[in-house]
């Protein structure tokens, strides 16, 4: 804001200095240049230091130099596009009340400008068409600011979400579990996290193509998203992986949404898809460090769950043998 701003007084000083050095243009008006210098000045130096709301001065101050220097000309004619500079800069960095505010300013300066003209040259018309284009590019300016603004929206939905299955990603799963272990911390609760693996995918892409493992994995989000809980975290972690956060969940209810989701897996005659089994990890832990620990321990579970067979459940307890700790696993084997 500070070197935008920067600029705009710059590029005023500059516009002063050379069609003030013209013959036959009106003479150099030194006390308005001086003024634009210190300000800029100012803005290169402290303005990157200075709180938002002093910098919202800076667009009635650079209507008031503005307005000043058409009192000194002789007409109140092309200089008055100089008034587009702090529409632009403060509609775009104040918004809406920002931008109503400066077209009124310029709205009473300009007038105000007009009748120290001789009558004839400040009629109502010479007023309006300053005014008609500053309202203009106020509005272009907050509507291509709000388009912006709804896309970067877009853009940073579009970077937590995964695209195939609609779940959250890697990233998006970490943003929203960061708040769910501030709060186990806090209160000395429950967090736990289920991991899914579709068992032999490669083997679907292979015999059946990439398009029936997408609706595949489509699928498996699907029952996910259904049998979780509103304030459960589900998410894609990539390939096949699927991970599940409980909030306030402890192993037993972790355990009991792997089997829920295995079975409806089971049950779901899916579509022309081929039969899909699926291996779940589970581990949860009051109050944990990180969620890295929580979910790295569902992962050796998980691990387990496959070298045990596949198409199972298994939850890890940690014991401790001979001073360090290693994993028991229990044991859930679907029919």
């Amino acid at each position: 804001m500070a070197y935008s701003a920067a600029a705009m007084y710059g590029g005023a000083a500059l516009d002063e200095l050379i069609t003030g050095s013209i013959p036959g243009d009106p003479p150099l008006d030194v006390g308005a240049v001086s003024a634009a210098a210190v300000v800029v000045a100012a803005l290169l130096t402290v303005g990157p230091r200075l709180p938002r709301w002093s910098l919202a001065a800076l667009g009635p101050i650079g209507v008031a130099l503005i307005a000043q220097a058409l009192v000194g000309a002789p007409t109140a004619g092309d200089a008055a596009m100089l008034y587009l500079w702090p529409v632009l800069w403060t509609s775009f960095f104040f918004g809406r009340r920002g931008a109503i505010a400066i077209v009124a300013c310029i709205g009473v300066a300009h007038g105000a400008v007009l009748l120290t003209l001789p009558a004839a040259a400040s009629h109502p018309g010479r007023w309006m068409e300053v005014m008609i284009p500053v309202c203009t590019v106020a509005v272009i300016v907050l509507m291509l600011v709000d388009r912006n603004a709804r896309l970067l929206g877009e853009l940073a939905d579009e970077a937590r979400v995964d695209a195939l299955t609609g779940l959250l990603n890697r990233r998006g799963f970490q943003e929203r579990a960061a708040p769910e272990l501030a709060r186990a911390r806090r209160e000395r609760g429950w967090l736990a996290i289920a991991t899914f693996d579709i068992d032999h995918f490669k083997r679907i892409n292979d015999e059946w193509g990439h398009d029936v493992g997408d609706r595949v994995l489509v699928r498996m989000g699907a029952l996910l998203a259904a049998e979780s809980r509103e304030v459960d975290v589900v998410a894609r972690f990539g390939g096949e992986e699927f991970v599940v956060l409980l909030s306030g969940g402890d192993s037993s209810a972790a355990r009991s949404l792997a089997e829920r989701v295995r079975a409806a897996l089971a049950a779901d005659d899916g579509a022309n898809l081929p039969t899909v089994r699926a291996s779940a990890g589970v581990h949860a832990a009051v109050a944990p460090d990180t969620i890295q620990e929580v979910h790295g321990r569902a992962d050796i579970a998980l691990y387990h769950a496959k070298r045990g067979g596949r198409d199972r459940t298994e939850v890890f307890a940690p014991r401790e043998e001979h001073g360090r700790e290693s994993d028991l696993l229990g044991v859930l084997t679907s029919g």
